[in-house]
This record gives C-alpha cells, structure tokens and sequence, in this order.
C-alpha cells in the first residue's frame, strides 16, 4: 500500500503545477510563454524528481515495539500512527533480546545453542520463527549431535546453527561452530573445531558456503572442551548482514573468557574475503554499515561474585585510530566500591559524527553497596556512587573528534536508535520520546513501552 501522506502530497503539488484536470487533453497551442511558464517548467522538473525519489523516501526507518501477549507492532516513526501488527509467539515477547528484525519488515526468532550441546539441546526441536514480511513460518534450525564409537573412546559430532537475517530481505545467514570431540568415560579428551558461514533462501534451503574457519586440534586438559579450546563467536548489525560479519575466537575458560583473535569478513564483487583485526574484539555494540568504524566495550574482569574488578570502557575504533567514549573510572571514580558503570548498547549517527550510549550499574539506588575486593572506605566516593546511581539509566551522546566531547546527557532515559543525525528516539518513563539535539526538545510519542529492549528501530 502506497504512504497515504505522501501520494496526497504529490496530488496536490501536481494540481498546483498543472492546474485542474482537463480529462487527459494536453493543450499545446496557444500554450503561455514567458517567466511564468519558465517556472512551470522548471517546477515541473522538480514535481519528476520527486516522483522518481519518492520510493526511496519511503524506504526510511521502521520502528516496532513488542507488547504483550503475543503481539508485534509496527508504528510510523514519523507519526508514531500505528501500522500494522504481527502475532509472535509468546517465548518472543519473553525473549526480546534473540529478536532480529531489519528494514524489509521481517522477523527472525531462534533460542541460542552452543556447544557442547547438552542432553536438552540434542531432545529439543529446535525451530526458528520467521516472519518474512508477509507470513510466518517455522524453519528447522539443524542442530545435531552424533555419537560413534571408536576403539576405546567415543567420538562426538556436534553442530549448533544460529540464523541471522540479511539486510535486503533476500537471505538469510547462518553461523556455527562444528566439532567432533572424543570422549572416556564421559571425559573430554579432545577436540577439532570449525567455524563455518553460509546463506539460504528464506525457506532455510539452497545452501551457498561462504567462510570457514579450522582452529588447531585441542586438547581438553580440564576434561570438558570449552573450558580449554576455542570456538567462534560471530557479530552483525542488528539490521541484518549487509556487507561484512565479524568473528571472534574465544575460549569459555572456567572464570573469563579468554578471546584470541578477531576476523572481518567482507563482501566484495560476490565473494567473500577474510581479513585479519589487529586485536580481537570483546563486546561489540555497533559499526558503521561497510564495518569502517567499530564500537567496542571492554567488559569488567570480575569474576567470582566480584563486579567491580577493573575499568568498564567503551571505544571507537576507526582507521587504526582508538577513542575512548566512555571510562568508567574516569568519569565515576569508583575504584573502593564494587559497583560497575558501563555501556548497555551503543549506537553510531547515520552520518558517523557522534555515538549515543546507554549507561546503566550493576548496583540500584537506594540499596547497600559493599567494598570491592581490594577496597577501602571512602565517604566521598560513596556519596559521589550514590548520586550517580540516581540518574540512571542515561543516555549520553559523544562526539567522534579525537578526544570526545559530551555532545549531550540525559538521565533516566535508555536509547533506542538515531532517527536521523540530529534527533534520537529514546524511552523516558515507560514512554517512547524523539530528543533534538540541537535545540533540547522532546516530542512524546504516547506510545507505552516496558523497556527499551522492547523496542527496535531499523
């Protein structure tokens, strides 16, 4: 269905250009000459240029929020009218955070599995919800474990996909790590891994490879394989895989993971290429659309009941330059308490000049805060805690200069997304609200919703 508002636009300018209709006769002869029919002329140019644009004007973003029971809803993001609703299952209102959804309007719902599988992986059967615009349907997620024997030990065959949508709407991508582990006694003695990316059409079927990865045969010295031997993770744009995807090999380990090494896979003329990071990335929050530009957290070392163990930061990395966004200790100055400030999501500008972020504690207001781990006493910064702890949620929006600067700060607020470059939609007491950047203002929408999680703009 064509925007309404826009094709009664285009009626009425074209009425202005043309004059009344006169049943499809064009009049030639006797037709005015002059600056006024110069500037029919060139006003008629400009009308062709919108009729010609306005598909892709009608291609901007598209906002759905989750609400319960079993209900997705489409709002305009320009209006906030509501457009259309979509019944989900109920695990996916429960579950917003294994929600995809990208601009051509579809859905994908898929309950991660890693490996090792256990006993209620292999029983389950696995189904990916798919919503592709117009209908729903149920794809069947291939997870599989297989066990041989062999000699004197058992050699296992594991495989654990996980879906992703792509961004045109044309594909759909999956990602899995593949082992074959060889067990005694129900000890893991061994491991060989591969981290494997493919797409099919969006029924799961005509399957076309696209990268895999082998790590090293392993040793498993604790017994059980993920505690010793890497995997592959893998990262994409919430809108769906476009032009790149990343992936970050990392072993569990028994108290932090442990990350080894980080590839960017890129498209190029229909083939896809390996390319090497300097570092592995640890907590991907978002990146530019060809992957130029990458937002990173660094998570707490903590371990072991301890929150507050070293510095929370969070970092754009762009032409091998690195800039702090966000430093915990820096700007909280809790190094005695073990309370962590840190980024909860991350989101960079359409025109890649500034990152609004999401800052949230592992402590709450109003409740006992104990020393950390290698913490003293100190009024002042208990006190300076505590404030803090009232503000939040925050929303805070940095420049991308070479040392940023606060562009804005907004307290008990959670991002959702950038709009457009100057204005960001943004949840504030249960409510969705468009913030200007430029002027401060708040355009409140009416529109009611539990969390910010709920809610995905693309």
């Amino acid at each position: 269905m064509p925007n309404v508002s826009l094709t009664l636009v285009k009626s009425r300018v074209a009425l202005l250009l043309y004059g009344k209709p006169n049943n499809g006769m064009h009049v030639a002869k006797g037709e005015r000459t002059g600056p006024e029919n110069f500037m029919r002329h060139i006003l008629r140019m400009m009308l062709t240029l919108l009729l010609v644009t306005a598909p892709l004007l009608g291609q901007g973003k598209r906002l759905w929020v989750l609400s319960g029971p079993g209900n997705i809803v489409e709002y305009d993001p320009a209006t906030f009218a509501e457009k259309q609703t979509v019944k989900v299952p109920v695990d996916l209102v429960q579950s917003p955070e294994r929600v995809r959804v990208n601009r051509a309007g579809q859905i994908l719902f898929a309950w991660p599995v890693s490996l090792p599988l256990g006993d209620e992986d292999v029983a389950a059967a696995h189904k990916v919800w798919f919503w592709n615009g117009h209908n729903a349907a149920t794809i069947d997620q291939g997870v599989m474990r297989e066990v041989h024997g062999t000699g004197s030990n058992e050699a296992v065959t594991e495989v654990a996909p996980i879906p992703f949508l792509s961004s045109d709407g044309g594909h759909l991508f999956w990602f899995a790590n593949s082992a074959r582990r060889l067990q005694r006694e129900g000890l893991d003695l061994s491991t060989v891994t591969t981290w494997q990316a493919w797409r099919t059409d969006l029924e799961g079927g005509g399957r076309e490879d696209l990268a895999a990865a082998k790590f090293p045969d392993c040793r498993c010295e604790t017994g059980t394989c993920d505690e010793t031997c890497p995997y592959g993770d893998f990262w994409a744009p919430e809108s769906g895989v476009d032009k790149f995807f990343l992936m970050t090999q990392f072993v569990a380990g028994q108290t932090e993971p442990d990350y080894k090494a980080s590839t960017m896979y890129l498209e190029q003329n229909g083939k896809w290429t390996a390319n090497a990071l300097p570092a592995p990335l640890l907590r991907v929050l978002d990146a530019s659309p060809g992957g130029d530009v990458i937002v990173e957290a660094i998570p707490d070392s903590g371990c072991c009941g301890w929150s507050n163990e070293s510095d929370d930061q969070t970092l754009m990395l762009s032409n091998g330059k690195q800039r702090t966004v966000f430093d915990e200790r820096a700007q909280y100055q809790n190094p005695d308490y073990d309370v962590s400030f840190y980024t909860s999501n991350a989101r960079l500008s359409p025109d890649l000049g500034r990152v609004a972020m999401t800052i949230v504690s592992t402590a709450e207001a109003n409740k006992p805060i104990q020393l950390a781990d290698q913490g003293q006493a100190n009024p002042e910064e208990s006190q300076r805690i505590r404030k803090a702890l009232t503000e939040l949620p925050a929303v805070e929006v940095k420049s991308m200069e070479d040392v940023p600067r606060r562009v804005a700060y907004l307290p008990h607020a959670a991002l959702v997304g950038w709009l457009s470059d100057k204005e960001l939609l943004i949840v504030e007491d249960h409510t969705l609200v468009v913030y200007s950047l430029g002027t401060g203002e708040r355009r409140k929408s009416g529109i009611r919703v539990p969390d910010a999680g709920k809610v995905f703009l693309r």
